[in-house]
């Protein structure tokens, strides 16, 4: 069974279905509210991104768990070397390397 969840206007958390509070702006604009003290910051005017435990404040400081998954591993470039193999040294490899090819 899946549940449809709608996202906070203000704090972006879900909202599960029976739960939240609906306001309809005059120009018919429609914002859901986890509760009533997401509500009351929204018509106080205040910015979810000064608030610490609001989605957007988290986004905008790199607190968000999932970006943190989401982060790029780092590859090690592979450095060139050399060794020797076995019945030759390594030295002796360089100078046929250095010789130039007859024709």
């Amino acid at each position: 069974m899946v549940l449809k969840t709608e996202l906070c206007h203000f704090s972006g958390a879900k909202i599960y279905p029976g739960k939240g509070i609906r306001f309809v702006r005059s120009d018919s604009q429609v914002f859901l509210f986890a509760n009533s003290k997401c509500k009351r910051y929204f018509h106080n005017r205040l910015k979810p991104s000064k608030l610490t435990w609001t989605a957007m404040y988290r986004k905008q400081h790199k607190k968000d768990i999932a970006a943190e998954a989401v982060k790029k591993k780092r590859h090690s470039t592979k450095k060139p070397y050399s060794r020797s193999i076995v019945g030759a040294t390594l030295e002796v490899i360089q100078k046929r390397r250095s010789e130039k090819p007859e024709v």
